[in-house]
């Protein structure tokens, strides 16, 4: 008996001592790149400068081009109303895992829900680069304050 206990010891002991799974060598080379690219992006982040990037020329009717832009996502369109406007200001987004130059401002927005009532004022963000809008964005949606990882929505 002592023997058989012995050995259902042993072997579970031994048991730990296989090498890993060739799956697991896979995942820990994913993750390893996976780091290395985050890391290297963090450092591009860091070398973001506004003052020299080519943003595009700067946008003359913003205004206009946003409030389009925001009306093609909305359920009543022609309810919406704009209140205070930012100036564009010198932005940066990503898209395609590059560096998108251009403008940014925002708006606050006030439109009807599908029930018809008015949804009350929400703040949106807009990326305008060469007289197009790239992006809308609910400030208050998930994840709805940030540009991408590592840069927040400014709207001061």
């Amino acid at each position: 008996m002592k023997k058989i206990l012995a050995l259902m010891v042993t072997t579970a002991l031994l048991s730990g001592c296989v090498p890993g799974l060739p799956g697991d060598l896979a995942y820990e080379r994913k993750r390893d790149e996976a780091k290395r690219a985050d890391a290297e992006f963090a450092q591009a982040v860091k070398n973001i400068n506004l003052d020299t990037a080519d943003v595009g020329s700067e946008p003359k009717s913003y205004k206009k081009l946003i409030e389009d832009a925001i009306r093609e996502n909305l359920k009543d369109p022609d309810s919406a109303r704009f209140y205070d406007f930012t100036s564009p200001s010198k932005e940066v987004m990503v898209e395609n895992k590059k560096f998108v130059y251009g403008y940014s401002a925002c708006v606050f927005v006030n439109a009807k829900n599908s029930y018809g009532g008015y949804t009350g004022k929400k703040l949106y963000w807009a990326f305008i680069r060469n007289g197009r809008v790239l992006r809308i964005q609910d400030t208050n949606s998930e994840f709805g304050n940030l540009i991408f990882v590592g840069r927040n929505i400014n709207c001061n």
